[in-house]
């Protein structure tokens, strides 16, 4: 009889091992199936993550490469219009000036301004230069009033060099007449062409 119940012993613990030894090695598989696919799931998000990174650091190679190229031609550019404009201050400056000295040149100016101003504005301002006060003389400055109808106000500007400048009566804005705004104007017409012949585009 102890046989048998060692025999039957024997068994359940044989089946017992077994069981345990299939479900142990159906962890073992299950953990390594699981480890497989962290491991492939792990590789995908590297893969993604350095393309990723790959894009951005081309993305930023080239907005680098572009922004250099833009900052290079507008330093080209802001060179050559500075070049220009020395040489065209040089030229252009001396002779404005000089221009501006000229009483005569000065008055058919300023008559001609108030003419045209004239026909759109029945009064106004007239500023001129502190240094015309003792080269225009009395009936050229009445016979600027008298085209107005006496509703032309007329000063003098100490802060101004050369020139003079024409505003409504309102002083909502005003047009000026100086030798550094005519340098500049002569300046805009000049300058595309000066380009032209200084760097041949």
């Amino acid at each position: 009889m102890s046989d048998q119940v060692q025999v039957l012993l024997q068994r359940v613990y044989d089946e017992g091992v077994a069981k345990a030894r299939e479900e142990g090695n159906k962890i073992i598989e299950a953990a390594k199936a699981k480890a497989e696919e962290l491991k492939a799931q792990a590789e995908k998000e590297a893969q993604s993550i350095l393309a990723s990174a790959q894009k951005k650091a081309e993305e930023l190679s080239k907005n680098t490469h572009s922004d250099l190229k833009m900052a290079s031609q507008q330093a080209l550019s802001a060179s050559k219009n500075k070049i220009a404009d020395l040489i065209l201050s040089e030229t252009i400056n001396k002779d404005i000036s000089k221009a501006m000295g000229d009483v005569e040149f000065v008055k058919a100016i300023i008559q001609d301004a108030l003419a045209a101003w004239k026909s759109s504005f029945p009064d106004g301002n007239l500023t001129l230069s502190e240094n015309l006060k003792t080269k225009l003389d009395e009936y050229f400055i009445s016979s600027l009033k008298a085209l107005f109808n006496q509703k032309l106000q007329i000063d003098f500007s100490p802060t101004m060099k050369n020139g003079f400048s024409i505003s409504p009566s309102d002083g909502s804005y005003k047009l000026s007449f100086t030798d550094e705004d005519f340098a500049e104007l002569f300046k805009s017409f000049l300058r595309p062409r000066t380009n032209q012949i200084l760097f041949q585009n």
